[in-house]
């Protein structure tokens, strides 16, 4: 006769804290987006302020017209 293994269906097991520090990894932990928000608003505010048009200021930085916009009003 074959011999009946018991599942642990039903049975608790002990509580495990997580680890500190755990999850995903950044993949650039080097990038600071408040950093570079503020270097493109302080050259859209210089490019604005030499008489270029918004539409101008958004080709030479590679942006959103609109974006520059809210940048520099």
């Amino acid at each position: 006769m074959m011999e009946i293994e018991k599942d642990n269906m039903g049975e608790k097991r002990a509580y495990k804290p997580r680890k500190p520090g755990g999850g995903r990894k950044k993949l650039k932990p080097e990038f600071d987006a408040g950093k570079n928000l503020k270097e493109q608003m302080e050259s859209a505010v210089a490019f604005y302020d030499s008489e270029m048009s918004l539409q101008a200021i958004a080709d030479e930085l590679g942006l959103n017209p609109i974006k520059v916009r809210n940048d520099v009003v």
